[in-house]
């Protein structure tokens, strides 16, 4: 599987990258987003060295408290935009910047890493941005879109691909999944049933629908986990 197997959310509108300065994305993975972004955004201290990017970014967003003297590396060109605000997070600033300038959807890199505090954070930001910014979290191996009420998806993905559903705040019902080893019929995922962790990809293509409630799809290369 490649950086643009795992894109799970078409294009549609005006799109941003968001890098986090968690763990760095492979290049070709920044790459394979970027060529279909019109606007790519750098959290704080994100993306540096610069020069080693697949392009420059727009934009540097954030406190810049991690990033400090160092702004003065930022390119020529590059615009730097400080937000002195507390209660949201870096990446959330960029959010936010994306959203400001026109942007309907956003691909989130670098989210994950060794702080499981952000990475939990980050995973809640669909849910969180939803009907502002529809959103993708993706990293080397995974890629994760938020799947809500009345909507319904359809995604070629390659057999034996893991894929996992994951209730949100309030939890999902009325959930279809075909396409996969252990099929969904109008089923409840609210983290009181039976885990729908790492389902396998079997026949496809894989059809998705919730009828209410939203929760978060993970997809991840290589299959299930043993």
């Amino acid at each position: 599987m490649t950086g643009l197997d795992l894109i799970l959310m078409p294009r549609s509108g005006r799109r941003a990258v968001v890098l986090a300065d968690g763990e760095p994305p492979p290049p070709r993975l920044l790459a394979a987003h970027l060529a279909i972004a019109d606007l790519f955004l750098c959290a704080d201290a994100a993306g540096r060295p610069y020069d080693r990017l697949p392009r420059l970014p727009d934009a540097v967003v954030g406190d810049l408290d991690t990033l400090g003297g160092e702004v003065r590396d930022v390119p020529a060109g590059v615009r730097v935009v400080r937000d002195a605000q507390q209660d949201t997070t870096d990446a959330e600033k960029a959010l936010d910047f994306a959203a400001q300038a026109g942007c309907r959807e956003a691909v989130l890199l670098g989210g994950g890493g060794g702080l499981l505090d952000h990475a939990l954070h980050n995973a809640l930001l669909p849910e969180r941005w939803a009907g502002r910014l529809r959103l993708q979290l993706a990293d080397a191996l995974t890629a994760a879109v938020r799947a809500g009420a009345g909507e319904s998806f359809t995604w070629d993905l390659p057999d034996g691909a893991a894929i996992s559903l994951l209730p949100l705040p309030g939890g999902a019902r009325g959930v279809t999944c075909d396409g996969v080893r252990f099929p969904l019929r109008d089923a409840a995922v609210d983290g009181r049933g039976p885990a729908t962790v790492s389902n396998t990809v079997a026949g496809g293509p894989v059809r998705l629908s919730v009828a209410g409630g939203s929760l978060l799809v993970v997809v991840r290369r290589g299959g299930a986990a043993p």
